[in-house]
């Protein structure tokens, strides 16, 4: 149980996100948002692990996996998704985030060798019927009339990098202790943003308001340290193709803590959720030899 909830509670986490981006993207460029969001997060991680032996030699020794989760994983995946939600809509991209863990059973199967078996194919199932009727607002007539456009590409590649994330930390991070991987690869991804950074914008700190500031330290020390500490450990515990199902939540949670900014909870939401939840339930229920973190 205590595994599970290393899973459930970054991907309810993940969902308020959302919210705070979009405080964020209010006031600065989207190039600008990744930077706060990986400084505060890397600091706070810094902080927890300064005095548990981390060591150079660790990254070194660790090198290409901690840049390919730092650089692809995280970076470029938050490049992909902030810059596509510039053309695209809420709507659209929410719907093709939601394919992530449907990918991620795809390229665990692929690359990992791990087995699709009923119990994961009728959760995923579930899931996806449960986030597509959230989508949709409780009529599954609308999806159909979803135009594809540029944002749409660049959010389908920031999906599939979301999906690729979970088969590299399951590769990689059992080389190192929890706290380092997370720490590492979240410095590599700030070090890439304040490379680029000062080609995109200028930075004005003492312009941003409370608002801001509140909505950056909270997607920094919740929104990114804690939750991607919590799931890489889930990760390696449960596998990535087992892991992936419980991004069906994130959608959901959107839902839910977008109360917290004034939007109501309608029916649909509470059958989405039921759904969702029929979902992950299924995908986790014990059958035979499943252990967690074992392929098969």
């Amino acid at each position: 149980m205590k595994a599970i909830a290393y899973l459930l509670l970054p991907a309810f986490m993940w969902g308020l996100n959302f919210h705070l981006l979009k405080i964020l993207l209010a006031d600065v460029h989207f190039i600008e948002a990744g930077f706060w969001r990986y400084l505060f997060g890397a600091g706070a991680l810094f902080i927890c692990v300064r005095k548990a032996g981390l060591t150079w030699k660790g990254f070194v020794q660790n090198c290409s996996g901690i840049l390919t989760v730092g650089v692809l994983g995280l970076f470029s995946f938050n490049v992909l998704l902030f810059w596509g939600m510039k053309f695209t809509s809420s709507m659209n991209a929410s719907l093709i985030v939601s394919l992530s863990p449907l990918a991620t059973l795809g390229l665990a199967y692929i690359f990992l060798g791990e087995k699709i078996n009923s119990r994961q194919a009728w959760g995923a199932c579930f899931g996806m019927i449960g986030v597509l009727y959230l989508l949709a607002g409780g009529n599954l007539t609308a999806v159909k009339n979803i135009i594809f456009s540029k944002g749409d590409l660049l959010v389908l590649s920031a999906m599939l990098l979301s999906a690729s994330y979970h088969i590299w930390v399951n590769k990689y991070a059992s080389k190192l202790p929890n706290g380092h991987f997370t720490l590492l690869t979240s410095l590599v991804c700030l070090v890439a943003f304040m490379i680029v950074s000062p080609f995109f914008t200028g930075f004005h700190a003492a312009d941003y308001g409370k608002r801001f500031w509140i909505a950056a330290i909270v997607l920094g020390f919740a929104g990114t340290a804690l939750t991607y500490a919590l799931w890489n450990k889930g990760v390696g515990e449960f596998g990535a193709g087992r892991a992936g199902v419980f991004m069906n939540m994130v959608p959901l949670s959107t839902a839910v803590t977008g109360m917290m900014f004034g939007i109501e909870i309608e029916g649909f939401h509470i059958i989405s959720g039921i759904l969702i939840l029929t979902g992950l339930l299924i995908s986790q229920r014990r059958a035979g030899v499943a252990v967690p973190g074992k392929t098969g």
